[in-house]
């Protein structure tokens, strides 16, 4: 199965922030994201490319018993697609930080966990690997030598930017880093290891279908127009009779 896991807990630390004014914060736990929440979030990720995936591509969010969520992706999304939309998910992430930035610890980045099954970004000898896909900033200091995938989120974090890379780690410990902008990059002398934790999805989920979003996309564009289908419907038959009714009178005075 290929799916983004994405961590919904945050964990809140005793002692002053590194802020204007420092604040006393208590350890303590709290849910950060509902299924509901990512369900949201990925309806609004379509609408930024309605036209790339087909209107069936559907996705099934799980809320594990720990609280993590599970996005479980069509078997269609391509590997760009996955990594697009872990950018995405991060993105949201990095927001949340910083409103949040004086209470808790960061949470762990999204990590995409896919077979490859296209060439789109790595190259064809890499079919059928598992690989992990998580975010990464363009610059030397992520390059190589970090130890963890939770250093490599703790320096993206520390620096407060949306990272504007991915990172792949296959089954085999070949890693690469991708921009968007040239082919993918080996990355040297990295201690990074794939890892996949086992886990049991729960029989509840939440649906996401391409289709029903666009859908939705087009009737609010309409609407905003002050075209609603039921207008639209009108608007097409009356430009039909009139057309109709054209014809009819040229075909009668051509009579």
């Amino acid at each position: 199965m290929d799916y983004i896991r994405i961590s919904s807990q945050r964990s809140a630390v005793s002692g002053q922030c590194m802020v204007a004014e420092p604040v006393e914060v208590l350890t303590a736990h709290s849910s950060q994201l509902t299924a509901k929440e990512v369900k949201d979030l990925l309806k609004d990720w379509i609408k930024l490319y309605p036209n790339s995936f087909a209107p069936d591509v559907e996705f099934k969010i799980y809320q594990l018993s720990d609280g993590d969520i599970i996005v479980e992706l069509h078997e269609d999304l391509s590997s760009m697609a996955v990594s697009l939309l872990v950018l995405y998910f991060n993105s949201i992430r990095q927001q949340d930080n910083k409103t949040t930035r004086q209470q808790v610890e960061p949470v762990e980045a999204p990590t995409a966990y896919i077979t490859i099954d296209d060439t789109e970004v790595l190259l064809k000898q890499n079919e059928g690997k598992r690989a992990m896909i998580f975010c990464s900033r363009k610059d030397a200091e992520t390059q190589s030598h970090k130890e963890s995938v939770a250093e490599l989120v703790e320096a993206t974090t520390t620096n407060n930017q949306n990272p504007t890379s991915v990172r792949f780690i296959l089954e085999d410990n070949y890693v690469l880093d991708y921009d968007f902008e040239r082919k993918p990059q080996p990355v040297k002398d990295c201690d990074m290891t794939f890892e996949e934790a086992e886990f049991s999805l729960p029989e509840e989920y939440e649906s996401v279908k391409v289709g029903d979003v666009v859908k939705k996309k087009i009737d609010e564009i309409l609407e905003g127009e002050g075209l609603t289908p039921k207008k639209m419907l009108i608007y097409l038959l009356c430009c039909a009779m009139g057309l109709s009714i054209g014809f009819l009178i040229v075909y009668f005075m051509s009579k």
